[in-house]
């Protein structure tokens, strides 16, 4: 009985060691954005994440053609699949009932996250405004589809009668960086501001802008760069806004942080709060939200691969060398920072 009984138990422990312990989607799951966050993984920043199954979400109409993807995974023997979603969308429907929602409510149902990656800017129509000049467009119905995505899931001003999926399940996990915090605030009835230099700092040209550190959130040494030797995005810092777990994260130590980006926050959507500003307060860096507390989105790139290697060196400048974000940020300028807010993240999938 007790040979019998042990073997059980080891038994038992195997299938618990082998079968995933969380499910997370990603949007827009290009080639790209599945290395990046297998690179997470594989090396221990997101931690505890060896068993995490991935499950890429997307809409038929963007694009980027995602049969690149499912060949990246099928040669890599990746526990990830791709789910496709055929939707009719449009801006008139984004913010209501539509043919994507049984999808999105599986979706959450089957995962403990998702995360929403960086990416071209946003029609002006699908936050109520006319498009700035400056304003690229170059994939409508990724937009459409990761509007009406975090619509779903937060609800906004849009339609403050809708249930939002979180209010079933308030513990899951929403992460956006980049477009993605864009994306999270237009969806819950937030605006943008449509280009920083022009709109905030009223310059209209890459040399008035490189003599004005405070408008610079990407790399404006690049628009004179006719070799295209220099690197687009640029290091800044960031400082923290009220008591949220993101802001004790930043602490007094103001990390450098990845920025590129022309597009901001302006208005801020239902239910977001600022949780970290631009070093002269101007521009928002983080939002969480007010009720589901594992929801946050950075302005910033936390994800890229090159804040954690030291062989992934860059060009700022036409005056600097090639130098890697850890050469100029470790330890308390940045590195530490970025490590632990993986760790937060990592714990919020666990939980």
């Amino acid at each position: 009985m007790k040979r019998m009984v042990i073997f059980l138990w080891m038994f038992l422990s195997s299938i618990a060691v082998a079968l995933p312990a969380h499910k997370v989607a990603l949007m827009n799951p290009t080639v790209g954005n599945i290395t990046t966050f297998r690179y997470l993984i594989d090396n221990k920043i997101l931690p505890d994440a060896a068993n995490l199954e991935l499950i890429g979400f997307y809409h038929a109409k963007q694009a980027y053609d995602f049969e690149r993807s499912q060949k990246y995974i099928d040669a890599n023997h990746l526990r990830m699949k791709l789910v496709k979603c055929e939707g009719k969308l449009s801006p008139a429907n984004l913010y209501a009932a539509n043919d994507c929602e049984k999808l999105f409510q599986q979706i959450v149902e089957k995962t403990d996250g998702v995360f929403f990656f960086g990416g071209p800017d946003i029609p002006g129509e699908c936050f109520g405004e006319k498009t700035h000049l400056m304003t690229q467009t170059t994939d409508p119905y990724r937009h459409f589809f990761e509007l009406s995505f975090l619509f779903h899931l937060l609800g906004g001003s849009q339609d403050r009668n809708f249930t939002p999926l979180l209010d079933a399940k308030p513990n899951y996990v929403v992460v956006g960086f980049c477009l993605g915090m864009q994306t999270m605030n237009c969806a819950t009835g937030g605006t943008l501001i449509q280009d920083i230099p022009m709109d905030v700092y009223h310059l209209a040209t890459a040399e008035d802008v490189l003599r004005t550190p405070e408008a610079q959130h990407k790399n404006y040494h690049s628009y004179l760069d006719y070799d295209n030797e220099l690197a687009a995005y640029i290091f800044h810092k960031i400082k923290p806004n009220g008591r949220n777990e993101l802001a004790k994260l930043i602490g007094q130590s103001e990390p450098f942080v990845l920025s590129s980006h022309h597009q901001a926050v302006d208005k801020i959507g239902r239910r977001l709060r600022i949780a970290a500003t631009s070093p002269d307060g101007k521009i928002v860096e983080a939002l969480v939200h007010r009720k589901y507390p594992h929801v946050v989105a950075t302005q910033f790139h936390p994800e890229h691969t090159g804040l954690y290697a030291k062989d992934n060196t860059v060009r700022l400048d036409f005056q600097s060398s090639e130098q890697s974000y850890l050469s100029l940020y470790g330890g308390e300028k940045g590195e530490n920072f970025h490590r632990e807010y993986w760790k937060m993240l990592g714990g919020w999938l666990k939980n």
